[in-house]
């Protein structure tokens, strides 16, 4: 047996070998899975703690995985939000146009209105 310098590497035991070797790297589905459930939960406006607690429960990951995701989340919603101003009006005037549909279909005019309203300040007809 070799003596141990405060420099030499600390071997594994047998209990940290198996929990090593029974650990697989996650495949490419997994991973965006994983990705995109924690954009959805940056979103919500989950804080760190939460997004690390909720990794560790349901993958059995570490924080550091866990930081992870939560950067290549973040990438993502930086992406998502990098829309141009006639980008953003398109969906917004296209989310509106549905929810007047929607309303209409409930008979809830009061709704349909305030969605044609703000369809109108957006595209500059009122003030």
């Amino acid at each position: 047996m070799t003596p141990k310098t405060p420099f030499s590497a600390h071997p594994l035991t047998s209990k940290q070998e198996s929990y090593t070797a029974n650990v697989a790297k996650a495949t490419n589905a997994e991973s965006e899975f994983r990705t995109n459930t924690v954009y959805g939960l940056l979103v919500d406006g989950k804080s760190r703690g939460d997004i690390v607690r909720f990794c560790a429960e349901n993958w059995q990951l570490k924080d550091r995985q866990a930081d992870t995701y939560i950067q290549k989340a973040r990438v993502l919603i930086e992406r998502d939000c990098e829309l141009s101003r006639p980008q953003f009006l398109a969906e917004a005037l296209a989310g509106l146009r549905s929810i007047r549909a929607q309303a209409e279909r409930r008979g809830q005019m009061q709704v349909a209105i305030n969605a044609i309203r703000l369809q109108a300040e957006l595209i500059g007809l009122t003030s």
